[in-house]
């Protein structure tokens, strides 16, 4: 099921694809995302770079913050393949993976399929990009598109409150208005893969703020609408409640679980007017 990480990644790199290649280790070029009809495989497809090089090549990205990671090779594989038949250009895959409970044995960074007497038919390379283990200052420095991850990184030379305050300066200094809105929604929804909502709340009260004003919310809401999984939606609505209202009894959880898409957006618009989950609900 798609979760609002799923979406903010997606949007994370729409927004400059050009940052995610520093990050990545590659050299700077122009690039651009790539329309590439995957949807058959998976929605990962989505992020997907044309390199615009001498020689151009595309880089395609998968996020990984879930259990699956004996999966996800063969996962690059299929979709290095196909991405190359579609397009006749070389790729580049990497996996970036958001915290240590998406690691797995298996991500080596390497595919091989052997015949029966053991001898190899096939190789195949992948990048894995471990955040926790990647240094902070090294995503401060980055561009725009890369700094939501920054919470996620290692962190051992310093804390999250100075992180925050050096991605407010950055976001401040360097982006418009509307591009504020979508890089502190797009880090707060992240920080959830490591923080408590409470932790993340407190840490990010800018964003909280911001994001019911924020286009990348109201395009994760749409995406939820579009494709029917208003369960996505439902745990959106929740993750930035939560800050606010803390965590919602039994009852009330029922009673959020139940509710339609437009019951939904009818208690996030009352978010801020109200100060418990009984009092919103009953909006």
């Amino acid at each position: 099921m798609p979760t609002p990480f799923d979406a903010t990644t997606k949007e994370l790199v729409r927004f400059q694809p050009e940052d995610w290649l520093a990050l990545l280790g590659l050299p700077p070029e122009p690039c651009e995302l790539v329309d590439a009809d995957l949807a058959t495989v998976s929605t990962e497809a989505d992020r997907l770079i044309r390199v615009n090089s001498a020689k151009p090549y595309l880089v395609h990205i998968e996020f990984q913050a879930g259990h699956d990671g004996h999966a996800v090779p063969g996962r690059m594989l299929r979709y290095n393949v196909l991405a190359g038949e579609q397009t006749g250009l070389v790729v580049l895959s990497y996996v970036i993976l958001l915290r240590p409970e998406a690691d797995s044995p298996a991500l080596t960074g390497n595919v091989e399929r052997l015949r029966p007497n053991g001898t190899r038919y096939l190789a195949f390379e992948f990048g894995v990009i471990r955040l926790w283990k990647l240094p902070v200052a090294q995503v401060l420095r980055g561009g725009l598109a890369t700094l939501p991850l920054a919470l996620l990184c290692d962190l051992s030379a310093t804390t999250p409150e100075n992180v925050v305050t050096n991605l407010e300066t950055r976001i401040e200094a360097e982006a418009e208005q509307e591009e504020r809105r979508k890089l502190w929604t797009s880090t707060y929804l992240l920080a959830g893969v490591r923080y408590a909502p409470e932790i993340a709340g407190k840490l990010l009260e800018k964003a909280v703020a911001q994001m019911k004003e924020s286009m990348t919310y109201q395009k994760i809401l749409a995406d939820g609408r579009e494709e029917g999984k208003v369960d996505g939606e439902r745990l959106l609505f929740l993750k930035v409640s939560r800050p606010r209202l803390g965590e919602p009894d039994a009852k009330t959880l029922a009673v959020i679980n139940a509710a339609s898409s437009e019951t939904i957006e009818l208690w996030a618009d009352n978010l801020n007017r109200v100060e418990s989950w009984s009092e919103l609900v009953k909006a």
